[in-house]
């Protein structure tokens, strides 16, 4: 215990580009200054097309997470049309799959709310990680309404599609 040693963090540049391992060796308290060469990767075209979000990282996560809060409440609104519409057709398949509906209507209501919650009130490391693993099942979950609903011949069989369609682009 008598030889430890406490190691004061490395001065790194204020723009947080890529950088490569051989960029940190030498730097430190000892040697400021070495390992310093910005090594920029990536694809030209994804560098293109997220631009925009450099200036404003935290404002792109906002508006993706609008458009997607807009995806779930439609999502919401055709899965209450579809529980209705199979709540006609009465077979125990439908039963199954109106169920299936609802459940999945509440979880994208529930889903948008406190994403939004999270995203804007307490973003910490935990919150967005459970955030984020709960929106993998409920994506995981599209996946499969889109198989159970996309050629299910009763009830509306066009509203069957546009609502495994949905769950579908969701999913993606």
């Amino acid at each position: 215990p008598e030889n430890l040693t406490i190691m004061a963090p490395a001065d790194y540049p204020e723009d947080s580009d890529s950088y490569t391992y051989d960029d940190t060796i030498g730097s430190g308290a000892d040697n400021p200054g070495a390992g310093r060469r910005s090594t920029k990767k990536g694809n030209p075209f994804l560098k293109k097309l997220f631009a925009s979000c450099e200036e404003d990282a935290l404002g792109s996560v906002h508006r993706a997470w609008a458009v997607t809060v807009l995806f779930m409440v439609i999502f919401f609104a055709v899965s209450c049309i579809e529980a209705s519409k199979l709540q006609e057709n009465g077979s125990p398949a439908s039963i199954a799959l109106e169920t299936a509906a609802c459940w999945s209507a509440t979880l994208h209501l529930l889903l948008a709310i406190i994403g939004t919650f999270v995203l804007k009130r307490f973003s910490t490391a935990f919150t967005v990680g459970c955030f984020l693993g709960v929106t993998t099942v409920v994506s995981q979950q599209n996946l499969l309404l889109f198989a159970a609903f996309y050629h299910y011949q009763k009830g509306n069989i066009m509203f069957n599609l546009i609502f495994a369609d949905l769950a579908l682009a969701l999913f993606v």
